[in-house]
């Protein structure tokens, strides 16, 4: 605890600091002053916890001191020592706040008793400022959280929203390069919980060693997705962010966490963009590149960029066919199913200048198309990939087109055998439901990963399927409904701009207004006192 001495009697400063060094140890003399002038400009520069000061002083008293600190926001605890039993000098000192007194002659046991009552003030208001700073600091957190998500699930479409997102969070917009990486755990990393779901200790760690493994770029942002899925930004300033360094990068902490933190992860890494609209186009990449986990393997580290070279080897398999193998599925139909895959191998074999691998890549490849509206949990998939999906390595044991096509209708009956297993309905119209959901659900946090766990819809595909059915984006078709209520709440009832911001699913009352001004052209205020006539 640090402790300032203001005193114009050079004796009495020496004999108060030798007080306080025998008999209360906790306590650091950290300077003198001799005069309230001197004493004011010292402990502003110096912040002590304790002022032990003198009333009457030339020059400046202590209670003008006092007063002047005070104006000037210092937050130290002050205890007046003075000779005089004057009312008015004590009457001053308690409306500025002072609560101790010190008479001289100074004793030593009122020294150490008042000095040790100051001390457990000072510790009880400091553990105060910690509680509310880590609270704040949380809520901070979680808002940053929040707005991450809503700038990843814009739908990769140019919005008006990005760079008032990445100011409230604080990420840097000037001259940056971009890419975002989305890593799935393993469902055994927290076998405890349900679905995946990080224990927040665990989650601790592992935040600790991406920031670790990537601290050579300018900013890192690390924040919980989904279940078992962590997102991240590597944000660099000017310099390139060259792919094959982001992926010895992210092959690296792969590896870390495996070793030090007994996690299997797989990582899924999109293409470098260079403005605030491409953030959320390589998270769509990075995640549709983690879907290619069916055909890379578990535990692996994929990049955008691999699968366009993947995709560009694929077999032409005309769309419409893939349509009907999916509502095959959704249907439950195995004969239906089975006859599709077979004319797809028919036509694979009559396909010249594939190669054995290519055709084995071509099975996958037609296999990832063919679930691609499907999400079972990443714990379910994962256990599903790994009893029923072999790596390409692995499928040199297929020597033939009939021993492929065996293989590609056993995979199939086991979908359809999970889809039975875990009750997957059906969705007649999927996007309906979710836009009937979002109406009754708009004040609560639903971002794409909470949707598409709902509804059994990948992620990507949702937000593919969500922008072909509507036009728009499903964060654009969110805010819209939020903004909509906002009104008729600023309309109808004479609640608070902050109490509307949170009924309606927004944490941060400054962002509301903002994004509330952009999309109607006025502020919550205005409109509350002009809303428009139809």
């Amino acid at each position: 605890m640090k402790l300032f001495l203001v005193e114009d009697e050079k004796g009495l400063v020496e004999g108060l600091k030798k007080m306080i060094s025998r008999y209360i140890p906790e306590c650091e003399v950290i300077g003198q002053a001799y005069n309230g002038i001197e004493g004011a400009k010292l402990i502003m520069e110096s912040q002590p916890d304790i002022v032990l000061t003198d009333i009457r002083m030339p020059q400046a008293d202590g209670l003008d001191m006092i007063q002047s600190l005070k104006d000037q926001g210092c937050l130290s605890k002050f205890i007046i020592l003075s000779g005089y039993a004057d009312f008015e000098y004590a009457r001053k000192g308690m409306q500025l706040g002072v609560q101790f007194y010190l008479n001289k002659p100074v004793e030593e046991d009122e020294l150490s008793d008042c000095v040790y009552r100051v001390m457990a003030t000072v510790r009880e208001e400091q553990a105060k400022t910690k509680e509310i700073d880590h609270l704040k600091q949380e809520v901070h957190s979680r808002l940053a959280e929040n707005l991450l998500r809503d700038l990843l699930d814009a739908g990769g479409d140019p919005s008006d929203h990005e760079d008032e997102l990445l100011r409230l969070i604080g990420m840097p917009n000037d001259n940056m390069k971009y890419v975002c990486a989305l890593l799935e755990f393993e469902s055994y990393v927290a076998s405890s919980l349900p679905s995946g779901v990080f224990k927040e200790s665990r989650l601790e760690q592992v935040y600790f060693k991406i920031d670790q493994v990537l601290k050579q770029y300018d900013r890192v942002y690390r924040f919980r997705y989904g279940g078992s899925q962590l997102a991240v930004i590597v944000m660099q300033m000017g310099s390139v962010l060259a792919s094959d360094e982001l992926h010895h990068s992210f092959y690296s902490l792969k590896e870390t966490l495996h070793l030090e933190q007994k996690l299997n992860v797989t990582i899924g890494i999109g293409t470098v963009q260079e403005r605030t609209a491409g953030i959320s186009t390589s998270f769509e990449e990075a995640r549709h590149a983690l879907s290619y986990m069916l055909i890379k393997g578990k535990g692996s580290v994929i990049l955008y960029s691999e699968v366009l070279h993947m995709v560009k080897r694929r077999l032409p398999v005309p769309e419409e066919t893939i349509i009907k193998l999916e509502t095959n599925l959704d249907k439950m139909d195995e004969g239906g199913s089975m006859s599709i895959i077979h004319d797809i191998f028919c036509q694979m074999a009559v396909e010249k200048g594939l190669s054995p691998a290519d055709l084995k890549l071509q099975c996958l490849n037609i296999l990832l198309s063919s679930i691609r509206k499907m999400s079972f949990q990443p714990w379910q998939m994962n256990d599903f990939l790994g009893r029923h999906i072999p790596s390409l390595d692995e499928m040199s044991r297929f020597r033939t087109l009939s021993e492929l096509e065996e293989w590609m209708i056993e995979v199939v009956r086991a979908i359809l055998a999970l889809k039975q297993e875990y009750k997957i309905p059906e969705k007649k119209d999927v996007i309906a439901e979710i836009k009937d959901y979002v109406a009754a659900h708009y004040d609560e946090s639903i971002g794409l990963a909470e949707l598409s766990a709902r509804f059994f819809l990948n992620p990507y595909y949702l937000s593919q399927l969500f922008k072909q059915k509507t036009g728009d984006t499903y964060l654009n078709y969110l805010t819209q409904i939020r903004i909509n209520k906002s009104k008729e709440l600023l309309e109808k009832t004479e609640l608070k701009v902050y109490e509307i911001c949170q009924m309606v699913g927004y944490v941060d009352t400054q962002y509301f207004s903002r994004l509330f001004e952009k999309i109607t052209g006025i502020k919550p205020s205005e409109y509350r006192k002009n809303p428009p006539r139809i």
